[in-house]
């Protein structure tokens, strides 16, 4: 007679290796994947201009967080930019208005001309790439400014 054996108790596998595994597996997706995928972007960083989605934005975020200088209409297409003078001290202040000049990067000789514009020159227009500016400069009322973004 042919009997089968069975044994009396089945032996029964730990799963601490299997978890041990999965652990190991997790934590090393954990710490490969990123770097990985940061690898193919860190050699190549892209152009700050390419960076900001809108610039416009941006002027608003970093030189006027309290808002009591900037306000942006037009869909973000115009920038209305109301500069501190000597009457009227609510605007922005020199490092303010700095900050708009070199993020919205303004040539450094429109700007200065800008500066350097009097009450008695009225208003004035310049204009750069992607950017036109209408502005009037007083000492008492300060530096009051419109740039559009075109095209």
């Amino acid at each position: 007679m042919n009997q089968h054996r069975h044994p009396a108790h089945p032996r029964k596998r730990s799963p601490i290796p299997w978890v041990i595994l999965a652990v190991l597996l997790v934590a090393g997706g954990v710490v490969l994947v990123p770097r990985i995928l940061d690898k193919d972007t860190a050699d190549d960083p892209a152009p700050v201009a390419a960076s900001e989605a809108d610039p416009m934005l941006t002027v608003i975020g970093k030189c006027d967080p309290v808002k009591r200088g900037l306000k942006l209409s037009d869909k973000n297409r115009k920038l209305t930019v109301n500069g501190s003078g000597k009457t009227f001290p609510m605007g922005l202040d020199e490092p303010a208005m700095t900050c708009v000049m070199d993020t919205l990067e303004v040539p450094g000789a429109l700007s200065s001309r800008m500066l350097s514009t009097v009450g008695a020159d009225g208003r004035l227009e310049g204009e750069w790439p992607g950017y036109t500016a209408v502005w009037t400069n007083d000492p008492d009322k300060g530096l009051d400014l419109t740039i559009t973004r075109v095209g």
